[in-house]
């Protein structure tokens, strides 16, 4: 027997209106998740005041006070006491302006929500008349009349004073200082025309001057990024997007360093990560992140902002358009790049080299075993081989000395130098009129064989092998029949299969570049990479760019010049000449570093020869 929820008899109704308290303490759950979306609410509703200067000052990770000091506009004292009812906004009016929102604050909610859940103290003024406006926990709200200022200083003491759950679920104090910083440094970036500075215990974390966006950028991602980094910019379908885009040898571990504005605002968007890390996808390490800072510039009627109450979510009315201009804004910084190493690269290998000598001014490292041995074919110093006479002059003879700048030049041609000797059949030495260079002859030749396969199959043109004898391939079922749908597709890789049987096929063609390699295992591998991401007759399509990173990458790794395999003097030449002409040379095309470069200054502090 079924029974209502209902009772059969009601003296009182059971739905009720939520008191104002009770209401802005749920709406701060949602607000003011922990100490820095507080601090985040109030620096925005400073910049959509028109502040010109903000200063921040927080005790007790947060939780003890948070203040936020503007030379903003500033309020009445019936604008401020206002201020603190929920949904009561000087940023939109009507329904009309939800679809073109361009200030960072328009819900109405922050103000209230925070002084439902602290003790709240605010001082502001207008037209020279001064308020102060105290809340203590979401209680009485009491105004009175206060000194002049410029702009509004706001205090939030004792965050969570009356959730004691909240307080229970935050997180150790420097968790909460690490939020924090991250937090103003987002908002710093985002606001290069604010001079801002963040004080932790009374002691300044951050002071950012009034700056243009270049500075800005170089100041809050720090020297390191500045100098392994290009500026991009680009105008796509209506969006301006500027990008200051990290080497792809200059990674990190997840992707907390790739900063995402939107018309000025700060925002985290899967959407907008896949397509910086599919911008990257054939030169960088699959699971490594890059280091980038994209602005994009979107007319505010084809983004939404009210999706989150902390606004740290957004939706597009064509994400296809935005994702397909953040991609070509990165290829475009990527082909710029080219030649260029980062200049952290040489520093994993000065600490190593450091340790090895045992040298108490370089931390006392431990001897890691001596000298690198050489193959007995190489060339060397010692030893019965005759070395050219070009390799002797270079190897004896003091070069050029000059001091090394900046390791990125865009616009600088790649040297790498002479070819001196064959390390352990895998790496080559060469010198040049500024320090040395270490090439990993495998990712280098990777890196050639990929650019020159892809250039071909860009280009429609690629060369293509007829087999005398062809050769029988053979497929389960599920790839069988994709491939008797779909073998025209293959045709733009240069593989041209005939149909023998249900399962069986011939090969009667393949890349000319690729003729030397196992090519049932290479055809499968390609039909693979086809079918599951799903190429079809126009191969190329998006979905034929995609196999083409995935398959190439496979292939010219394995087709490639293997570590062990000795190299003559003529041939370790001709490497690095083709590399200084090669695109993208600086990483292979899974993200490694084809060579690393020390300087001249570098190898003297090595040997402790610098003051």
């Amino acid at each position: 027997m079924c029974r209502s929820f209902w009772p059969e008899m009601m003296s009182d109704p059971l739905i009720h209106i939520l008191s104002p308290q009770v209401a802005n303490q749920i709406a701060a759950g949602e607000v003011v998740e922990r100490p820095a979306s507080a601090m985040k609410e109030l620096i925005e509703n400073s910049i959509d005041a028109g502040a010109t200067r903000v200063v921040v000052r927080i005790a007790g990770a947060g939780k003890k006070r948070i203040e936020v000091d503007d030379n903003g506009y500033g309020m009445s004292a019936a604008d401020a006491e206002l201020s603190l009812q929920r949904h009561a906004t000087s940023k939109i009016a009507s329904s009309e302006d939800l679809h073109r929102i361009a200030s960072h604050g328009f819900r109405g909610e922050a103000l209230p929500s925070i002084a439902s859940v602290s003790r709240f103290r605010m001082q502001t003024a207008s037209d020279g008349e001064g308020v102060e406006v105290r809340v203590d926990g979401g209680g009485e709200t009491v105004v009175k009349p206060a000194a002049p200022r410029k702009g509004t200083r706001i205090e939030v003491l004792d965050l969570f004073l009356n959730t004691p759950a909240r307080l229970h679920f935050m997180r150790t104090d420097k968790t909460e200082e690490s939020a924090i910083v991250d937090t103003f440094r987002e908002l710093a970036l985002a606001n290069p025309g604010v001079a801002m500075r963040l004080e932790l215990d009374a002691r300044t974390r951050f002071e950012f001057a009034l700056q243009d966006e270049q500075a800005r950028v170089q100041a809050v991602m720090g020297q390191g990024f500045a100098d392994n980094s290009v500026e991009q910019r680009i105008e796509h379908e209506g969006m301006q997007i500027s990008a200051w885009l990290g080497l792809p040898t200059f990674h990190h571990r997840d992707s907390t360093r790739m900063m995402f504005l939107v018309n000025g605002r700060v925002i985290r968007d899967k959407q907008l990560i896949a397509a910086l890390r599919a911008g990257y996808r054939d030169v960088m390490f699959h699971d490594r992140y890059p280091v980038a800072v994209v602005r994009l510039e979107i007319d505010p009627a084809d983004v939404d902002v009210n999706v989150h109450p902390a606004k740290r979510e957004v939706r597009f009315k064509s994400p296809q358009t935005v994702r397909a201009g953040i991609v070509a804004c990165v290829r475009a910084g990527i082909e710029r790049m080219g030649h260029s190493v980062s200049s952290t690269t040489g520093e994993p290998a000065l600490q190593a080299m450091q340790r090895s000598t045992g040298l108490p001014a370089f931390n006392g490292g431990q001897d890691g075993g001596g000298m690198p041995r050489f193959s007995s074919g190489d060339y060397r110093a010692t030893g019965q081989q005759r070395m050219p006479a070009e390799m002797t002059r270079m190897l004896f003879s003091p070069p050029e000395v000059r001091e090394s700048g900046q390791v990125y030049d865009a616009t600088a041609r790649l040297d790498l130098g002479y070819p001196l000797a064959q390390i352990h059949r895998c790496y080559i030495l060469a010198q040049t009129d500024s320090g040395v260079v270490l090439i990993d002859q495998h990712a280098a030749h990777e890196r050639m064989t990929y650019e020159k396969l892809k250039a071909q199959l860009a280009g429609g043109d690629i060369a293509t092998q007829m087999l005398l004898t062809p050769e029988a391939l053979t497929l389960d079922g599920e790839a069988a029949a994709w491939l008797h749908d779909h073998a025209v597709a293959l045709h733009h890789f240069g593989v041209d299969i005939e149909a023998a049987g249900d399962q069986s096929f011939l090969i009667r063609s393949v890349p000319a570049m690729l003729g030397g390699e196992a090519l049932v295992e290479m055809v499968t591998e390609l039909v693979e990479s086809c079918r599951l991401i799903g190429v079809d007759h126009e191969a190329g399509s998006s979905g034929g760019a995609r196999v083409l990173e995935r398959w190439l990458g496979n292939r010219a790794c394995k087709g490639s010049i293997k570590s062990g395999r000795r190299l003559s003097h003529e041939e370790q030449l001709s490497l690095l000449r083709e590399m200084e002409r090669t695109p993208n040379i600086a990483q292979c095309n899974h993200g490694r570093p084809t060579y690393v470069r020390l300087s001249l200054n570098e190898l003297d502090r090595l040997f402790g020869r610098q003051d």
